[in-house]
């Protein structure tokens, strides 16, 4: 109908919403930030044990990030969301949640992303490591993604799996 927003709409508003957020939250030198959130492809962000992998995450960076602090919780279209200040380098706390998202498989679906006291995000590049694997093959995820290498339901019970493990 005229004048209502689809399912994109809400996706890419959550999204401009989340760099707000960003935006507002941004850290004195010597702290950056880290979002966190879950990469759950398809168009239910929150299926059954997604919340709990994302507590799963927000426990393991507590003791993986000594110091750091919530500025933000909550969930929005794109599933749940939170924002952590962490003092250190972004290096640092990059590879610190590497090692979160490499902790157990379901993990693979948890992405935590680190901004420096600028707002540039640090990626897997940046450290010189490779692009994130697709769930599915060994691939670049990005570029599964982008060419639709794999059928969405294939997609979908692979993440089912995987949260079933969580």
């Amino acid at each position: 109908m005229a004048g209502q927003a689809g399912p994109g709409a809400a996706l890419l508003a959550a999204r401009d919403a989340r760099q707000a957020l960003l935006a507002a939250h941004r850290p004195p030198a010597g702290e950056v930030l880290v979002a966190v959130a879950l990469n759950v492809p398809g168009p239910e962000k929150e299926p059954p044990g997604a919340l709990e992998l994302q507590a799963w995450a927000l426990a393991q960076l507590a003791g993986a990030l000594p110091g750091a602090r919530p500025v933000h919780s909550g969930g929005d279209a794109l599933g749940p969301f939170a924002l952590l200040a962490v003092p250190g380098q972004a290096a640092a706390v990059k590879r610190a949640c590497l090692d979160v998202e490499e902790r157990r498989p379901a993990a693979r679906l948890v992405d935590l992303d680190v901004y420096d006291p600028a707002g540039r995000q640090l990626d897997r590049a940046a450290l010189g490591l490779a692009p994130r694997a697709c769930l599915l093959c060994p691939a670049p995820a990005v570029e599964c993604i982008r060419l639709g290498r794999h059928p969405l339901p294939e997609v979908l019970d692979r993440v089912r799996g995987l949260l079933g493990e969580a």
